[in-house]
């Protein structure tokens, strides 16, 4: 795979307010409320587990929304797109967005683990790409520069201003491991459109 950026580096390199989100939350439970604890260092701690669940490559995520446009679907159909048959799709500039929902539990002994859900809205704009497609996959591609960014969610609340990364070109192709990132099949009715403003 090219080197891409990891969801977690749209992210801040700080995020003062994950500390009194989560303390608000963690203190439902009583026995927490009554603990003397080191919020500033639990806001630290979120904030890298957050970094790691977010540790995915931001091309990969982008593939799964390709997957999931009008303009590939036909090419999840076995019927139209034999076994064997290998297609090259062209995208102009287009918008990707997606949502991922990461959580995190934090556990602060004696009291169980409380898990903490988070949402992160991910905007992408696409200058172009070439995709491969290979048995009804996304195989890989030829991507065009693409800017991005990404905005960290609490129960409804922004926890940061929106992180938006550099304009990147990404070096020659890219891959995706086999055998690729599906199509869903049109026949099964579960294609839905994930790009806006083309």
């Amino acid at each position: 795979m090219a080197t891409s950026v990891a969801l977690g580096d749209l992210l801040p390199d700080k995020l003062d307010s994950v500390a009194a989100r989560v303390r608000t939350r963690m203190c439902d439970d009583k026995e927490i409320k009554g603990m003397k604890l080191a919020w500033g260092f639990i806001g630290k701690e979120l904030h890298k587990a957050l970094k790691s669940a977010l540790d995915c490559d931001m091309i990969e995520v982008m593939g799964k929304s390709w997957a999931g446009l009008s303009e590939i679907a036909a090419f999840g159909d076995p019927a139209k797109h034999p076994p064997g048959e290998r297609s090259v799709v062209e995208l102009g500039q287009h918008d990707l967005k997606r949502e991922l929902h990461p959580v995190i539990a934090v556990t602060i002994a004696p009291c169980p683990p409380v898990e903490l859900k988070f949402l992160l809205e991910l905007s992408a704009n696409v200058s172009g790409v070439r995709l491969s497609i290979l048995d009804g996959h996304i195989v890989g591609g030829d991507l065009g520069e693409l800017w991005a960014s990404a905005q960290l969610s609490y129960e409804g609340t922004p926890l940061h201003p929106a992180q938006e990364s550099a304009k990147l070109g990404v070096p020659g192709e890219f891959s995706f491991d086999a055998p690729g990132i599906k199509i869903p099949n049109i026949s099964s009715g579960s294609v839905a459109g994930a790009a806006a403003g083309r």
